[in-house]
């Protein structure tokens, strides 16, 4: 007889245990991953959009605004992994 009395007390508490579960992960939005090119300013680096660099021979650069100043593009923070790209064109950011 006391192990008919079990079966529902555990029940309840399963049911009870689930109603405490979350389910955020499935509907909250998931952060996107933005891939970022690179700058090296003074010793700090600095994430900037993705750039298409057609690849080639020079160094692919940038420039803040149109009279900032001129930095190389790399594809990420080391500094030996500079972009590439066929002709020197400076790629202008706003």
């Amino acid at each position: 007889m006391k192990k008919l009395f079990l079966i529902p007390v555990m029940a309840l508490l399963v049911v009870l245990g689930m109603s405490f579960t979350n389910l955020g992960s499935e509907i909250e939005e998931q952060p996107k991953v933005v891939a970022s090119d690179y700058v090296y300013d003074n010793g700090n680096w600095q994430a900037v959009p993705e750039q298409t660099c057609t690849g080639g021979t020079q160094t692919c650069r940038v420039q803040f605004g149109t009279s900032g100043p001129i930095y190389d593009l790399y594809d990420e923070m080391d500094l030996a992994t500079k972009k590439r790209q066929s002709d020197g064109t400076i790629i202008i950011l706003e």
